[in-house]
């Protein structure tokens, strides 16, 4: 909540001061036009204002935080490791203090900071404000009234008005204030179910990265894979298009001097290939010494075991020699289910000189062959 709130610091110092003046000038002028001295009041305003502005102040990310969500936030007090946490916990403190001080209502007082604290997560939650709804902020906040009421409460009995200390706990605040915790209570426990979607960040985050592995792994992967296909003195971009939910795979794209190269992760499916840096040119002379076709089938085989163990080890293979390109021969795999022919297809291109040149795949098992963007792509890296 604060941390969003940092980054928006330009904006965030104007508007507490614009807040602050709209909300404690009147105040200050109201309590001086009765007699009573306005300083308490200001004091309370301005940390209200600041309250305020921190919280609610739409952030730089506000068009990516979705709302309607809430995050179901960490067991305990885990939280307070998080130094966003402690930052909240400070956030509420001289306005419960303050408060505390001026209506001498301690228990009331505890009724009302639940009610902003929650009120402020709820918003945070409904409104695109680019702020993240967490019941650890609700959490921290309460903790942080919670430790401003006391610093009030000691307060008012170390410094009494009239020179006689008493129990900063009356009747009447207490049969009254009892009242407005549960009632206020029950209001949020009710409020926050009913009206957001209840997610743990946590464990989706941890089943993500289960899923789809560490991202620094992935991209090590496809460099170390982009090297020993194209090799090392390729130059170029790496595009890699993340997955839209927990049953799609990242798909990473590598396109350079020496050719292109296409594949998913976390399967490790090699996709597609496409070599330039050795393809005879136009309307040059074919090689003079081609290898023979055994040897030629040879690599494209050791090829298709090393990338495709499991998906050619029962399919049916073809050698065949392309009109189009007399310089290459293709080994196709093919997989029959009962006699009838699956969509899953391996195509392999090697030169007569016995590299493997290209490669195109479909409908490998346990693969969504597909070339769209799922969502945003991460801008490109050098390969």
């Amino acid at each position: 909540m604060i941390e969003a709130s940092v980054g928006a610091v330009p904006g965030l110092v104007p508007a507490f001061v614009i807040t602050t003046l709209l909300l404690a000038v009147p105040v200050g002028l109201i309590t001086k036009s009765r007699g009573c001295s306005a300083v308490l009041p200001v004091l309370f305003t301005t940390a209200l204002a600041g309250v305020l502005t921190v919280t609610l102040m739409p952030g730089l990310r506000g068009a990516e935080e979705s709302s309607g969500t809430c995050d179901r936030g960490l067991p305990s007090t885990a939280f307070l490791a998080s130094e966003s946490a402690q930052l909240n916990v400070l956030l509420f403190v001289p306005l419960c203090f303050l408060a505390v001080l001026l209506f001498r209502r301690p228990v009331v007082v505890l009724a009302g900071t639940v009610l902003l604290t929650s009120g402020i997560e709820l918003a945070q939650g409904h409104l695109p404000l680019g702020r993240a709804c967490s019941y650890d902020d609700v959490k921290a906040n309460a903790l942080g009234g919670i430790i401003g009421l006391a610093l009030g409460c000691l307060g008012r009995y170390v410094f009494p008005r009239n020179g006689r200390r008493r129990s900063p706990f009356t009747r009447r605040d207490t049969s009254w204030g009892l009242g407005a915790v549960v009632a206020s209570t029950c209001a949020v426990a009710t409020a926050f179910p009913a009206t957001l979607t209840i997610e743990d960040y946590e464990a989706t985050t941890y089943r993500s990265k289960a899923a789809f592995g560490n991202t620094d792994e992935m991209r090590q992967w496809f460099a170390g894979t982009v090297t020993k296909l194209l090799g090392a003195q390729a130059n170029g971009s790496t595009a890699i298009h993340k997955p839209q939910n927990s049953r799609q795979q990242w798909l990473l794209r590598a396109d350079t001097d020496r050719g292109s190269v296409v594949a998913t992760w976390p399967d490790r499916k090699l996709m597609e290939l496409s070599t330039i840096s050795h393809q005879r040119a136009a309307g040059a002379p074919s090689p003079s010494r081609p290898l023979p076709d055994a040897e030629l089938r040879k690599s494209a085989e050791r090829f298709a075991r090393t990338w495709f163990p499991t998906e050619t080890a029962d399919a049916d293979a073809r050698f065949d020699h392309p009109r189009n390109d007399p310089d290459t021969r293709l080994l196709s795999y093919r997989h029959y289910d009962h006699g009838v022919m699956t969509p899953m297809r391996i195509d392999i291109v090697v030169s007569t000189a016995g590299r493997v040149t290209g490669l195109t795949t479909k409908a490998l098992p346990g693969t969504r062959r597909t070339h769209e963007p799922t969502a945003a792509p991460v801008p490109p890296q050098p390969t």
